[in-house]
């Protein structure tokens, strides 16, 4: 198997516990591991609490795990309680995987604190580790549904982002959905436009950890902040600073982490400076036409023609 896949996302966490004001200072735990993903055929990760400094007593770390992976069916974990010994640094855990001979997609297994007895935590953080599935092999497609190289310069109207100001390289974008049968893993993967992929530096490298479940979006914007919920699609800003699409004509290409083309997407036929996106239609499946054809609003990034999620 190839695909590897982790990230660490923001989310809500029920606990017990008040939730540590932001500018209380003192030692704080964090969480990490020394691989994100493990076969599921024996495969393991060790999980590690850190803490940021030494105390002179112990700190009692109590996990609580989620995803679609099930603890007792498709892991194993040495221990929901890590303890950091004082005068320690780092306390561990071990996920192991349980081998079964069903053909079913990765699985997640999400990582939480649920309390912390003696330092300082954030209750949003979460880590996220993959079981990679063994019996059935990935179906890969990956497709472009929505794309932004020229966003309207009236007023606001191109304010793709969301951030309340308009600027041309900000506010093109990309949106990709995965159509696969698994999760990918996108860490690693290289956008260029044509200048970009002659002088071999991509305008963006998907940062490590980036998962993409099944028929749902990731959307590259150039820059600014992007802000909304935009179909709750894994949102990111170019590297680069800039997709720097070409409107009258340019060649986007996306590579994997080893350099593979794994896709490409000609502007040239579609370079008649529209101020708005060009999308499927229907989503996912359709030909290419601008977005305000048939529905009145020039984008809809994270969502479908509608604005419904993925």
């Amino acid at each position: 198997m190839w695909l590897a896949v982790v990230g660490v996302l923001i989310g809500g966490c029920e606990t017990n516990d008040v939730e540590p004001d932001p500018t209380t200072t003192g030692p704080s735990v964090s969480l990490s591991a020394n691989t994100t993903n493990m076969s599921e055929d024996n495969g393991s990760i060790d999980l590690t609490v850190s803490l940021s400094e030494p105390l002179t007593s112990d700190v009692i770390v109590d996990l609580a795990f989620g995803g679609d992976a099930t603890e007792g069916v498709d892991y194993n974990v040495s221990s929901a309680t890590v303890t950091i010994g004082a005068g320690a640094l780092t306390g561990t855990t071990t996920f192991s995987a349980i081998q079964d001979t069903a053909e079913e997609a990765n699985e997640v297994i999400r990582v939480q604190f649920a309390s912390v007895m003696g330092a300082n935590f954030n209750s949003n953080e979460e880590l996220l580790l993959l079981i990679e599935d063994d019996d059935a092999p990935l179906s890969f497609n990956l497709i472009i549904n929505e794309i932004c190289y020229d966003p309207s310069n009236n007023a606001l109207d191109g304010d793709a982002n969301g951030d309340g100001v308009y600027v041309q390289d900000e506010d093109e974008f990309i949106e990709f959905v995965n159509l696969s049968s698994q999760t990918i893993d996108m860490g690693g993967y290289k956008i260029y436009d044509t200048e970009a992929l002659t002088a071999g530096t991509p305008r963006h490298e998907i940062p490590a950890n980036t998962l993409v479940p099944p028929g749902k979006a990731l959307v590259v914007f150039g820059g600014g902040t992007p802000t909304g919920t935009f179909g709750n699609a894994i949102v990111q800003t170019a590297s680069d600073g800039r997709i720097n699409m070409n409107n009258s004509g340019d060649l986007v290409t996306l590579t994997d982490a080893a350099g593979n083309v794994i896709l490409t997407f000609d502007i040239e036929p579609l370079s008649n400076n529209p101020n708005e996106s060009y999308t499927r239609n229907p989503d996912l499946t359709g030909q290419f036409e601008q977005h305000g054809t048939n529905t009145g609003v020039l984008f809809s990034p994270g969502t479908k023609i509608d604005g419904s999620p993925f």
